[in-house]
């Protein structure tokens, strides 16, 4: 059901003399990137097939040389574009576009008032995609009353457009037309009947395909009724990519992440290789089970300012569907490292902030202390900027972390960069790594937080002189090796475990939840909290240990730091909680570490989702 994914045809008369400069400096620039694609890096020459070493280095060390592939490229197909423009007008008549290009052919027989009308139509459909996924329903009640008062001009255009006049050969071409047009305006009208039932019922996914019925049909009438203002004289981009491997490109493998609505792509086969855009529907295999095979992609191309401008554009949007094993979503590693690490970041100053009384609580359970202090609740705020300091750079540099490194996991030539399951297995290692890295930055400040809530310090300073400038220097860095050990031993399944649950709930439970009508928007935030509140259970045996060394007053015997002993001790307090307490004594405060982890991983993913997606749309 879907149609081949190529540009818009050329005039049907291109006069070869104006043509022939044009196809020379394009074939000159063949070896550059595409028009409005990403690569990450090209070669002048060919490599060899068998990819060497050295001719790989050579590809990617050409990062600096990729503006000035784009600016010739551009330039060349401007002035193709531009001359094709020219020899049209050459043949006169017609009214005249905004600075003087000639009008085509098929408009020129209309009112301008109703093409410029037909054209408005991409405008109020960018601004539609907007209020769809920004689930603004007051919006969005409205539009299909809107689109369906230009079903009549689609049709009308039809008949103007193409008429009966003529020869014969040209009447049978007029009516081909016009049968393709009629098509394509009652398939718009249909997806417009759709969306209105949609709306009503404010169920988001059946939106966007009627969303997505609409804007590939409008696209199609576009290319069928010539309205494109300009001209793209590259029909097929793959010839720039006949020096560059796919390896070559930045995106993100199938094994890691496979393509989703609203997820931003490139195009990986076909003639409009190396192309960007951003997914707005998923053809499946069964169209009523969102849960079956993807076979086909309808993909909102980047702006092609080649195709024409509109008032809210530098460039016409193409709509398109593709196989589903055409597209890859986009995003480098490099690029994706520093975003997650900030975004991160600044989501568990938000998270830790806001549920750091459920951290204090869950302490001073541990401690056999009152829950609630006895200066009133207001006191489990007290420390919260050690709390913040402790917490959110670790977490930024777990998920930057967690996502670099099952990203480079996939990578490996012994891995099925294909198998879309295959990153569950890589995510265990991965979430390992990162969080005991991530060890690093937290240790210093775990007794200094400890100390204030348990109430052994009123404050940052008083608990800083406690922990680093009473005991010796000596015993302040065999306590710090303590702890490193401790949190490392803690932070390991805990770095395995949270984000590995919650990218399996994002994976496996979307259609469950949609089909129950959750609403998108809250899906991470539902994620991160089952995710926080099955890892604080299952990490609160080491937790306990950690809480009870932290606070313990042990005798300094003078000697150095040594694993062996650290082990010997994280073995006599595991002892010792058993035999006073008893196993119960492991899950003490486990309830409560893991209602504190579940609202802080709620708001700490769903902050971050958020953060991204405010991102990604600022930068597109």
């Amino acid at each position: 059901g879907t149609s081949p994914a190529s540009s818009s045809a050329p005039p049907k008369r291109e006069p070869e003399q104006a043509l022939q400069a044009p196809r020379q400096q394009l074939a000159t620039a063949a070896a550059a990137p595409a028009i409005g694609t990403s690569p990450a890096s090209s070669s002048s020459a060919p490599p060899p097939k068998r990819e060497p070493e050295r001719a790989l280095q050579v590809i990617t060390q050409q990062d600096d040389k990729i503006v000035e592939w784009y600016t010739r490229v551009m330039e060349t197909a401007r002035e193709a574009g531009a001359k094709v423009q020219k020899a049209m007008q050459q043949k006169g008549g017609g009214p005249q576009l905004q600075g003087g290009q000639q009008e085509k052919e098929a408009p020129s027989r209309v009112a301008p008032s109703i093409v410029k009308k037909i054209r408005s139509i991409a405008d109020i459909l960018d601004e539609a995609q907007d209020d769809v996924y920004n689930e603004l329903w007051i919006s969005l009640e409205s539009l299909p009353q809107q689109m369906q008062a230009f079903i009549p001009l689609l049709e009308y255009y039809a008949d103007t457009a193409f008429p009966d006049g003529g020869d014969s050969s040209q009447r049978m071409i007029n009516v081909a037309q016009r049968d393709a047009l009629r098509f394509e305006a009652v398939r718009m009208q249909k997806g417009i009947m759709k969306l209105d039932i949609a709306v009503k019922n404010k169920k988001v996914r059946a939106v966007e395909e009627a969303f997505a019925t609409t804007s590939l049909a409008y696209d199609r009438f576009l290319k069928a009724g010539d309205l494109y203002t300009g001209y793209d004289p590259v029909t097929s981009t793959t010839v720039f990519f006949n020096a560059v491997y796919d390896k070559g490109l930045q995106y993100t493998p199938v094994a890691l992440e496979q393509p989703r609505i609203r997820d931003e792509v490139l195009v990986l086969q076909g003639p409009d290789k190396g192309k960007v855009g951003r997914v707005i529907w998923l053809g499946r295999e069964n169209p009523n089970d969102l849960g079956s095979r993807p076979l086909t992609a309808v993909v909102k191309l980047d702006p092609n300012p080649l195709l024409g401008t509109t008032s809210m554009s530098i460039g016409v949007r193409e709509v398109k569907a593709y196989p589903y094993s055409w597209i890859v979503q986009t995003r480098s590693s490099t690029q994706s490292f520093t975003r997650d690490f900030v975004l991160a970041t600044l989501a568990a100053v938000v998270s830790c902030g806001l549920t750091y009384p459920l951290e204090n609580l869950k302490t001073r359970v541990q401690l056999n202390a009152p829950p609630i202090p006895p200066e009133g609740p207001l006191a489990l705020f007290k420390g919260v900027g050690l709390n913040v300091l402790r917490e959110a750079p670790n977490m930024g540099l777990l998920m930057a972390g967690f996502n670099f490194l099952t990203r480079q996991a996939v990578g490996f030539p012994f891995i099925n960069a294909n198998d879309p399951n295959m990153k569950f297995f890589l995510m265990i290692p991965s979430g390992i790594l990162a969080m005991s890295s991530g060890s690093i930055l937290k240790v210093p400040v775990i007794d200094m937080s400890k100390q204030v809530q348990a109430g052994l310090a009123d404050n940052a300073f008083e608990s800083f002189k406690n922990v680093y400038l009473t005991p010796p220097p000596k015993a302040v860095l065999k306590k710090l090796g303590t702890l490193l050990t401790v949190t490392v031993l803690r932070g390991a399944p805990f770095g395995a475990f949270q984000c590995l649950i919650y990218e399996l709930l994002k994976d496996k439970t979307p259609v469950l939840l949609e089909n129950a009508g959750f609403p998108i928007a809250g899906e991470p935030f539902l994620w991160g909290a089952c995710a926080g509140f099955c890892t604080g259970f299952l990490t609160n045996p080491p937790d306990v240990i950690l809480t009870r060394m932290s606070v313990s007053q042990q005798e300094d015997d003078g000697k150095d730091f040594d694993l062996g002993a650290v082990l010997g001790q994280i073995k006599g307090a595991a002892e010792k909680v058993y035999a006073e307490e008893g196993w119960g004594g492991f899950a003490k405060g486990g309830l409560e570490n893991a209602f504190y982890y579940a609202p802080e991983a709620m708001v700490w993913f769903g902050a971050y989702e958020a953060l991204k997606g405010v991102t990604e749309s600022w930068l597109q």
